[in-house]
């Protein structure tokens, strides 16, 4: 082993007293640490306050708050019972009757034959038959033809009913029919009407019967009209009549030229009934 040398003894020596010094340091402090211990512990001196002014006292007064006076209960009033009111008594009225649609059988005059008008029934004044010797231009009427107008330039609407005689004669001609209606209404009678005459005008003339006769003997007329040729398309209206109680009117038809000529024609169509008012309400 080798041996240290002088330095490293030098050193070694001085940790040694270092270490030394320490040891005895620590043992220094715990020995005073127990003297320390080992001492009785001082006596506290107690110094007395300085004695405080204290000012007059104050004790409030209570004062009481009365307690407040329930009212009563208020009373229960029972509700009243509500009158009934009085069931209102009706009368009932009787409803309207409501008029049916007012038909004419044929109003355009189709399906026309020579003296033979489907629907329509005709009248006509004769007093003088071809070959009479007893002839008047004035006063002889010869028996109507009822036809279809054959001149476009006459025909009012589609087919039109033509009424014509034999020529240099007159004619006088009714065309009627009877219909249902509503009995009470109020209705009138209307038509169109055009004419032809190589000389003058011919008369026309619609009316109503408003008790349903199988003529055109009572029937009321509208006023007359003689047309001319140039006059064109005429509508003649009847007066207005209440239905009776047979619930049936006869409308009708006129026709007559003023003077004898080579031709005389009156032309019928579009013949209409117009109801004004329903019957009357019941009492």
């Amino acid at each position: 082993m080798q041996s240290l040398s002088r330095r490293q003894k030098t050193v070694l020596i001085i940790m040694a007293i270092a270490d030394i010094i320490v040891v005895g340091a620590m043992a220094g402090v715990i020995i005073t640490s127990l003297q320390a211990l080992n001492q009785p512990l001082p006596t506290p001196t107690v110094t007395p306050l300085a004695t405080m002014n204290v000012g007059p006292t104050w004790t409030p007064t209570i004062t009481t708050t009365p307690r407040p006076t329930i009212p009563p209960r208020a009373t229960k009033t029972p509700p009243q019972t509500p009158t009934p009111y009085p069931t209102p008594t009706y009368t009932p009225i009787p409803p309207t009757p409501t008029p049916g649609p007012i038909v004419i059988i044929n109003p355009d005059f189709d399906l026309l034959m020579p003296n033979r008008i489907p629907g329509w029934s005709w009248d006509a004044f004769v007093n003088y038959q071809q070959g009479d010797a007893d002839y008047s231009p004035e006063n002889s009427y010869a028996e109507p033809l009822f036809t279809a107008a054959d001149d476009p330039v006459r025909q009012i609407h589609g087919t039109t009913l033509k009424i014509e005689t034999i020529r240099w004669l007159k004619f006088r001609a009714w065309v009627h029919q009877t219909v249902s209606v509503t009995a009470g209404s109020t209705i009138y009678f209307e038509a169109k009407a055009n004419a032809y005459s190589s000389l003058d005008r011919v008369k026309f003339q619609v009316g109503i019967d408003p008790t349903g006769a199988e003529n055109c003997y009572d029937a009321q007329w509208g006023s007359e009209q003689a047309i001319r040729q140039e006059d064109g398309i005429i509508t003649l209206k009847s007066p207005r009549v209440v239905v009776g109680e047979e619930g049936k009117v006869t409308i009708c038809l006129f026709a007559e030229p003023t003077y004898a000529h080579v031709n005389n024609a009156a032309f019928f169509d579009q013949a209409e009934i117009i109801r004004v008012a329903g019957p009357p309400l019941p009492p």
